[in-house]
């Protein structure tokens, strides 16, 4: 049996160590797949809405080197979540209004201290979630937002992380801040930005080097500077009208086909969390080559509505202009499993489709081609995003 570890931190006052039911457990109304299936190394790999198949290791990674998107619905954890009361969901605000708050932040967004952490953390010698090295990232990570939580105390709110551990070696994180008040706010919609923090060498991926720069180190990276600068700037110390959690997830094994986020998206589900609207941030750090500076809204399992308020976000914080556009694809990133849990979530990415970076899922996928100047204008609309929607 796994342990769901978290650690909480309080940061007016200490850190403690706590445990929680294992996720992957707690879906016990789903039946498991065929036994002699799972004992032959075979997973049920879901390419169209209607179509699933067993395939081998092999097959999966010639499904990523062919950039055919995928989900692994082996364990069923989004499975028959229907039958389950329905949400109750609201529509994003109408407009920007909150600029008097984040504008002043977006000047503290540095995109040197987004090389450094992209530096070591596209070190590993690959992320993969099935690998050592791929562990050894996840607790590093870890243990850069526990150092930073713990660094920035304060007695306007209460901030903490957990790992979430699967079947796998690799933990997902979860960082959650919410303000401290005579009211609860436990039962208020939650404000989600997430990532993925794994990395994959289609031609080798246990042992290949694998830097995961752009895909996803660079999302990961935009996350923990976008948290850095809003506990470091005490906006949420002084402002008045903060009535939403927020929470920063980096997902384990997306490149396995979301595998680290489908269980924590279906555990949501089933125990009635509210949550508000999901932003993915998968790849924000690739400047395509002569090509126009542009942020692709894609609409793959994607909410209309609040896709269509990224763009007003991005109009307001950034100096790009938005393009919508499609990966044509099952899946795509981890935002689909929040789709399909009933969320709202939303999927920009660093280029058109058309345009992606090259070097994804190889040994070149390094800081080298890195725009760090891009990440930033993802780290104003991440930025954005937190506040607009947790601010009333």
């Amino acid at each position: 049996m796994t342990r769901a570890a978290c650690v909480l931190i309080v940061l007016s006052c200490f850190v403690c160590l706590c445990t929680a039911v294992p996720i992957h457990e707690q879906q016990t109304r789903f039946a498991l797949p065929q036994a002699s299936n799972r004992e032959e190394g075979l997973r049920l790999i879901s390419t169209a809405e209607n179509h699933r198949e067993w395939m081998t290791e092999e097959q999966i990674l010639n499904l990523i080197r062919n950039n055919h998107h995928f989900v692994d619905v082996t364990d069923g954890f989004l499975e028959n979540l229907d039958g389950l009361k329905p949400l109750v969901q609201l529509g994003p605000p109408s407009d920007v209004t909150h600029q008097d708050l984040v504008a002043p932040l977006l000047a503290n967004i540095s995109e040197s201290a987004m090389e450094r952490f992209l530096t070591k953390f596209s070190s590993f010698h690959t992320r993969f979630y099935k690998s050592v090295s791929g562990t050894a990232s996840s607790e590093w990570l870890f243990f850069q937002v526990i150092r930073l939580l713990a660094s920035n105390p304060s007695d306007k709110y209460t901030a903490s992380v957990r790992q979430v551990h699967h079947s796998f070696p690799q933990s997902s994180i979860i960082a959650r801040i919410e303000p401290v008040s005579d009211v609860s706010f436990a039962s208020n919609p939650i404000v989600i930005v997430g990532a993925h923090l794994d990395s994959v060498n289609v031609q080798d991926p246990m042992n290949g080097r694998s830097p995961g720069a752009d895909d996803d180190g660079s999302g990961t990276a935009t996350l923990f500077e976008s948290l850095r600068v809003l506990l470091e700037s005490r906006v949420l110390d002084s402002s008045v009208g903060w009535s939403k959690p927020i929470e920063f997830h980096w997902y384990a094994g997306e490149e396995g086909g979301g595998l680290g986020s489908q269980p924590i998206a279906a555990d949501y589900r089933q125990r009635g969390v509210n949550v508000y609207a999901m932003w993915q941030c998968d790849m924000s750090g690739y400047r395509a080559p002569g090509k126009e500076d542009v942020i692709a809204i894609m609409d793959d399992y994607t909410d209309v509505s609040f896709s269509e308020y990224v763009k007003k976000l991005a109009s307001a914080y950034t100096r790009f202009t938005t393009v919508d556009d499609s990966m044509n694809g099952y899946g795509g990133s981890d935002h689909f499993s929040w789709t399909k849990a009933g969320y709202p979530a939303v999927f920009a990415f660093d280029t058109p489709w058309a345009d992606v970076n090259p070097y994804i899922h190889t040994p070149n996928d390094d800081v080298s081609h890195i725009s760090f100047s891009h990440m930033a204008e993802f780290a104003k609309m991440i930025i954005g995003w937190t506040i607009e929607l947790s601010f009333e």
